[in-house]
């Protein structure tokens, strides 16, 4: 029987909630956003025969505390501390899209306290991504609805009252039509109605995201990562998966797994495939090979 532990913890100065559950090697798992709230739960279920999985909602988001700072730093110092409050020598550190990125940050500077990195769905290092992704996003809605995100677009900024979130929830509806390969799986996506979700910290952490990205020596400490990695991608993703294989290509132990038939969500659309990909990561590179 699956038994979860929900617990708010004060962590380098805020509250967290936090979710573990399963036994063995400790994992933790980075939600997306920035500003979202966890949603990784059957990620998770996929390895608590294997592992011991922290989940949390980073600061700002969901169940934890709306305080700031809201940059790359304080996250991996929030990561940090979690991670000492569970007194692991070390933990595999895995993240969806955003919180991928998250991953990367925290085993650049905490290197030896990190055996393994899980990037999902993530967007890499590589800022030419976004230019791709937008076309992408747009090719993948019909006409009307390409017409009415562009216009909502051109709105957002210059409009007042209670219109902007109304604007915001929309563009988030049709952006959240094209993060599936089929269309019928919409419905299975997280839907983030039970808490708001934080423009704040998506605008915030998401610029400073940027600056770390363009700075030729955090790219270079990405590149010399020593653990396992597994970049895991949904095919049909908008966001290209390409950028993803050529980073994968430049480190020196990982996997790049493609996932067919799905997108931003891969584990919602092909589960048998992410889970076994997930499993065979922390079996061969974690077990045989690491611990």
């Amino acid at each position: 029987m699956k038994v979860t532990q929900e617990q708010v913890l004060l962590i380098n100065g805020v509250r967290l909630w936090t979710a573990v559950q399963g036994e063995g090697l400790p994992i933790v798992l980075c939600h997306g956003g920035p500003g979202s709230y966890d949603y990784l739960e059957p990620v998770a279920d996929m390895v608590t025969d294997l592992c011991q999985v922290v989940r949390y909602d980073q600061r700002g988001s969901g169940r934890s505390q709306p305080v700031g700072p809201y940059d790359v730093s304080t996250f991996v110092d929030d990561l940090e501390g979690l991670r000492r409050h569970f007194n692991f020598e070390r933990w595999i550190v895995g993240g969806h899209s955003w919180g991928a990125g998250l991953a990367l940050a925290y085993a650049v500077r905490f290197p030896t306290r990190t055996s393994a990195v899980l990037h999902i769905a993530g967007t890499g290092i590589d800022l030419r991504w976004h230019e791709e992704y937008s076309k992408n996003r747009l090719n993948m809605l019909n006409e009307s609805e390409r017409e009415e995100y562009l216009r909502l677009r051109e709105q957002r900024d210059c409009v007042t009252g209670d219109t902007p979130e109304q604007v915001q929830n929309r563009l988030r509806t049709l952006s959240h039509k094209t993060d599936v390969f089929d269309p019928n799986c919409v419905d299975k996506l997280p839907n983030f109605d039970a808490y708001p979700v934080s423009d704040e910290a998506n605008e915030k952490v998401g610029a400073d995201w940027k600056s770390y990205t363009t700075d030729a020596k955090f790219q270079q400490s990405v590149y010399d990562l020593p653990m396992p990695v597994l970049f895991l991608h949904g095919a049909c993703d908008p966001r290209p998966s390409h950028f993803i294989d050529t980073l994968a290509s430049k480190l020196p132990r990982c996997t790049f797994a493609l996932i067919p038939e799905s997108g931003h969500y891969p584990w919602v659309e092909k589960p048998d495939a992410v889970e076994v990909s997930l499993r065979r990561f922390v079996v061969d590179f974690i077990i045989n090979d690491t611990i």
